[in-house]
């Protein structure tokens, strides 16, 4: 085997190793929920949420939104294991990927033990929050809203995130 194909293979053999691991790191350690580990979120193609676990707060801190288009993040209460009544929502995000975490201020208290979800919401072009014109994102996996869902504990770390 020449020199050339030996370096061919090698770097083939590099990139194979980097995208099992990327595999493993993103795919892996889920739950039915669609947490990893302490943290909660969904990566489906240009739209995605990541929301780490949350204490007991009047806010919720959003880790990394991606949106195909201008949107909103919301968050919404527990009712019968599925997204009840919403109690924040975040202002307008810009397409494309966020670059700090940012808290969306609640209209209550966060309870421990409590399940909350955290939807997005494609903007209907006026930049303003309304959930009956702003539409949900929709998974085109499951066909589903894509949300990212969190249990409140009172033993997960405060954030230093700021409101923008």
């Amino acid at each position: 085997m020449s020199i050339k194909n030996t370096k061919v293979l090698l770097a083939l053999g590099i990139i194979t190793v980097a995208g099992i691991g990327a595999m493993f790191l993103f795919l892996g350690n889920h739950d039915e929920s669609g947490s990893v580990g302490n943290s909660a979120g969904l990566f489906v193609g240009g739209n995605a949420i990541y929301v780490a676990e949350q204490p007991p707060s009047n806010t919720v801190s959003v880790e990394i939104v991606r949106l195909e288009k201008p949107g909103f993040a919301a968050v919404h209460e527990d009712i019968n294991e599925a997204p009840g009544k919403i109690l924040g929502a975040s202002g307008l995000i810009m397409s494309g990927e966020t670059d700090d975490p940012f808290l969306i201020t609640l209209s209550r208290s966060t309870l421990d033990g409590e399940t909350i979800y955290i939807m997005l919401h494609f903007d209907n072009g006026d930049g303003v929050f309304d959930a009956t014109k702003d539409k949900p994102v929709v998974d085109p996996v499951a066909n589903e809203p894509m949300m990212a869902i969190v249990v409140i504990s009172k033993y997960a770390t405060e954030s230093d995130t700021t409101n923008p």
